[in-house]
């Protein structure tokens, strides 16, 4: 759905993308992580058509970004880190007047503005001026009217920042919805443990280079991150911790009351083992949880924090 190749971005000295190449099917649900000044935002704003590229080939749905960029817009859905709404309109004639820029048939807007403004949990503010709305409702509603067009891709920039917990929630089951809709979302944030649970996969810009890319779990196949293990006792907690430290395959031992963590390079045929031997040491064991890592894992491991 997303095809780049061989971007680059220049702000006078300043070296925003290099040599960027990135292929995103459609029905992905893409994550771009890093740090401030990676690159993120330059590269939704190019995908946007916002930002003309030093030089390199976007497409989107198969058409041209750089040649063509009015016949992108139909295919996208961009909602910017920071925008502004028209405080003194009420909430519908906002996503009309938006609607009709969007060259939405009259015959389908008041269907299409009632159909957003549920998805997003706002049609008891259809009524209200946007004055009134408070700063996660003012957020839906700039995400509603990404929506209106029917894009086939979004582009979502920061859009959780500001939200209260029970707005994130809301805001991952939204994207949960649109992935099982088909759409095809981009999205940057700084909430990683929350992208975990809804991007499909994910790629880590850092001084304007993409690091890696693909899907999370094969990233950390291929990166060879092993498992992070967690277990939960009644007590002997320092007996299991000193079963751990005589194993090779494990690392980076912690312990914290009754639960002990580390690092497992052994391999998941060795766990088995592992268990019987805990189990056999008489140790009274509550729970074992092997996992393979999160965004925050992968973002800690691989990044070093660089700035374009």
């Amino acid at each position: 759905m997303i095809d780049i190749k061989h971007l680059r971005m220049e702000y006078d000295t300043t070296v925003a993308l290099e040599n960027l190449t990135l292929e995103i099917p459609r029905g992905e649900v893409f994550g771009l992580i890093g740090p401030n000044g990676a690159g993120k935002t330059t590269l939704i704003r190019i995908l946007a058509t916002l930002l003309e590229p030093t030089y390199g080939e976007v497409r989107v749905g198969g058409v041209d970004v750089l040649a063509d960029p009015l016949a992108v817009h139909p295919l996208i859905g961009y909602m910017s880190d920071f925008f502004s709404l028209y405080d003194a309109m009420l909430t519908w004639e906002y996503l009309d007047h938006f609607a009709r820029c969007y060259k939405v048939d009259a015959k389908r807007r008041d269907r299409l503005i009632g159909e957003v403004l549920e998805l997003v949990n706002l049609e008891v503010r259809r009524d209200a001026e946007i004055r009134t709305l408070s700063r996660g409702m003012r957020q839906r509603l700039c995400f509603a009217k990404s929506l209106l067009h029917e894009p086939e891709v979004l582009l979502l920039d920061e859009p959780a920042s500001g939200l209260d917990p029970a707005g994130r929630l809301e805001f991952r089951e939204l994207i949960r919805k649109l992935h099982e809709m088909g759409r095809t979302v981009v999205i940057s944030s700084h909430i990683l443990t929350e992208m975990t649970e809804f991007c499909t996969s994910v790629g880590l810009l850092e001084g304007g280079r993409l690091v890696v890319a693909g899907r999370m779990d094969e990233i950390l196949d291929r990166m060879h991150f092993g498992l992070q293990l967690e277990i939960e006792v009644l007590d002997q907690a320092d007996r299991l911790a000193a079963l751990f430290e005589r194993c090779p395959g494990a690392s980076g031992l912690a312990v914290n009351g009754s639960r002990v963590t580390c690092r497992w390079d052994a391999g998941r045929e060795a766990l088995p083992a592992m268990h019987r031997q805990i189990v056999e040491e008489g140790i009274p064991l509550v729970s074992f949880r092997a996992d393979s890592g999160d965004l925050e894992d992968l973002y800690m491991r691989i990044s070093h924090h660089k700035t374009s």
